[in-house]
């Protein structure tokens, strides 16, 4: 009897020992080793793993500024065939539709430099939400301006946004529309920002190149001014020039 006694107080004092082992695992949860190839050295602990974290897309251009990159060669290609400064043709497309090329105004100019149809067929081109047809039509009026006024910008811009006729009849000024003469400065002063922050008081002869060749016939080369008047144009950045409350067309 005592002999068969002691196998089962083995046998229960093991199941003890055992149920103990497995209680603790439980409390401290598995953990995995990593055992090293070699087979050499202590087995190091795998490190928890963590899911991979999504890389950020790269930013693209925003704004203005990456559709002005969109439209870069276009503008530069078309302003070289019309003589224009190309930077001159970004302040204007900037400041006309924001780089939008299916812009329409409640006028009903369209696309780009927001070319009215008439000037477009006036230029050869109907496919104005097509942004070459568009600038090709915008940049040809611009420069025709640019000659009709003898190089003087701000002239040119005025007539671009009232029409010739309306510069001509105030005596070859901007007219005393509000919308016009917000419009002139807005544009060269983006052009001036283009160009690196050039003041609208810039002298005739630091013009840039495409303004300045505009050929006037019969003047003189000093009298050739590629901004224009300076007391006139002081006036518009001023918003002192001509006040009047005529809406122009």
């Amino acid at each position: 009897m005592k002999l068969s006694r002691i196998p089962r107080l083995r046998l229960a004092l093991l199941c003890l020992a055992l149920c103990g082992v497995s209680r603790a695992a439980a409390a401290e949860g598995l953990q995995w080793y990593v055992v090293p190839s070699g087979g050499d050295g202590p087995p190091a602990m795998a490190p928890p793993s963590a899911s991979p974290k999504a890389m950020p897309a790269p930013a693209s251009p925003a704004g203005a500024e990456g559709k002005s990159l969109r439209y870069g060669e276009l503008i530069d290609d078309v302003a070289q065939r019309h003589a224009l400064d190309p930077l001159l043709v970004h302040a204007v497309v900037e400041t006309e539709s924001a780089y939008r090329p299916e812009a329409v105004s409640d006028k009903g100019a369209i696309g780009l430099m927001q070319v009215m149809p008439a000037t477009g067929m006036r230029f050869g081109q109907r496919a104005l939400t097509e942004p070459r047809a568009n600038l090709e039509a915008g940049t040809a009026y611009l420069s025709w301006l640019l000659r009709r006024f003898d190089g003087r910008l701000e002239l040119a811009l005025a007539g671009y946004n009232a029409g010739e006729g309306a510069v001509a009849r105030y005596g070859n000024a901007v007219p005393p529309y509000e919308e016009t003469q917000t419009y002139v400065r807005k544009v060269m002063a983006r052009y001036a920002r283009l160009r690196g922050g050039a003041s609208p008081g810039i002298p005739a002869s630091a013009a840039p190149a495409a303004v300045a060749a505009a050929r006037r016939v019969g003047k003189p080369k000093d009298a050739m001014g590629g901004v224009g008047d300076m007391g006139q144009l002081w006036r518009i950045f001023t918003g002192g020039s001509n006040a009047g409350g005529a809406n122009g067309t």
